[in-house]
């Protein structure tokens, strides 16, 4: 495949290596709540399954033999990784799936262990994967007509995504050795389709001049296999670290995070605002984040304060206090060291191509049209 000249476009700002982990942190933020959970609405279908069936589903159709079938195991051990819930919650998720009513997955013995359970798509389940691909497939068009400000940004778009997914990869397989952590291997893919510079986009480094055109009938599914990695993989990966040592749940965490990057200066929001973000992306109700809320502002943490809105007494402000906003820093701290080991695997070019495309794709999903829904 010719390269296709891809210079530096005058929108693209220079990074500074020195500040680049703590600039990346701030917008994987968006990438990874923001736009994420919009990609989840649109893989949902319907409304019928939950974030963690939905995840389930991808996993057998992104990493399954065939995009059909995974032992069980594979798939408990990437989302306990990933979420704030045990392996026997992951179990009835995967139950549900399999129940008369939903009829979208079987549970059998693994043919080669039977200490081991092979989950695989009904007929049902895989229409219903199908109906995911096509909705994604349609929202990843949206996203790709709209990364147009010069010729081949869509290029520089799946090269970069391409690139920090496969680094975040190999930091998580690195650090699962270290600990004497088996890695999770999944059975190997055939049908999904995988056009070859993917793996030349993951071991290679480009610059622009040198970043490779692909062919736009490829482009549209290549993005939205990246999609799914860059939400879970790296971003939820990111959280943990930040959570990590806090002692805090991950609803706890993601409330300050959310008040630090899309707060009033950093420090605080609406109480209503922050009720209708984590209802819709962990899937709980306002009083049960009211309550989160009301256990960070007790007299052991002191993290946060509730005050009355000066533009109406009905409504509350939730704000950072002096050991929140340290608590913050602390949390913040780790997240920048953590993707400092991403930084040092980019060039200065790449670094300049994160930022961007990671701005641009926040910019582009503030006019999310979704979800995507036939």
């Amino acid at each position: 495949m010719p390269n296709v000249p891809t210079h530096r476009h005058p929108s693209v700002v220079a990074i500074d290596r020195a500040d680049a982990a703590q600039h990346l942190l701030e917008l994987l933020y968006r990438v990874h709540y923001v736009v994420g959970m919009k990609v989840q609405d649109t893989l949902r279908t319907d409304d019928t399954l939950d974030r963690h069936q939905i995840a389930v589903l991808w996993i057998i159709r992104s990493e399954g033999v065939d995009g059909r079938s995974i032992p069980r195991k594979y798939v408990e051990k990437q989302l306990t990784s990933w979420y704030d819930i045990s392996s026997s919650a992951i179990s009835k998720a995967i139950r549900a799936l399999a129940s008369a009513e939903i009829n979208l997955l079987t549970i059998t013995e693994h043919p080669s262990s039977g200490r081991e359970k092979l989950i695989e798509l009904t007929p049902a389940g895989a229409r219903f994967v199908q109906q995911m691909t096509r909705n994604g497939s349609a929202m990843c068009d949206w996203f790709l007509e709209n990364m147009s400000l010069w010729e081949h940004e869509i290029n520089v778009c799946l090269y970069i995504y391409t690139k920090v997914t496969t680094i975040f990869g190999k930091m998580i397989d690195q650090e699962r050795l270290a600990a004497g952590e088996p890695i999770a291997e999944a059975a190997p893919q055939e049908s999904v389709l995988h056009h070859p510079l993917t793996y030349q986009m993951a071991e290679r480094s480009f610059s622009w001049s040198e970043i490779p055109s692909v062919p736009r009938e490829y482009a549209t599914l290549m993005q939205l296999n990246i999609f799914f990695p860059i939400h879970y993989k790296a971003g939820n990966k990111l959280e943990q670290v930040m959570r990590s040592a806090t002692g805090l749940s991950r609803q706890q965490i993601i409330i300050l995070l959310l008040i630090f990057g899309e707060g009033e200066n950093h420090s605080k929001m609406a109480r209503k605002r922050i009720e209708t973000a984590l209802g819709s992306w962990l899937e709980i109700t306002s009083s049960s984040v009211s309550k989160a809320i009301r256990s960070l502002t007790t007299s052991d943490m002191g993290l946060l304060s509730i005050n009355e809105s000066p533009e109406s007494g009905r409504e509350k402000t939730v704000q950072l206090t002096a050991k929140g906003g340290e608590f913050i820093e602390r949390m913040n701290a780790s997240g920048v060291a953590y993707l400092q080991g991403l930084v040092d695997q980019l060039s200065d070019d790449e670094i300049a191509m994160v930022a961007h495309i990671f701005s641009r794709t926040n910019d582009i999903f503030e006019s999310y049209p979704g979800p995507f829904r036939a």
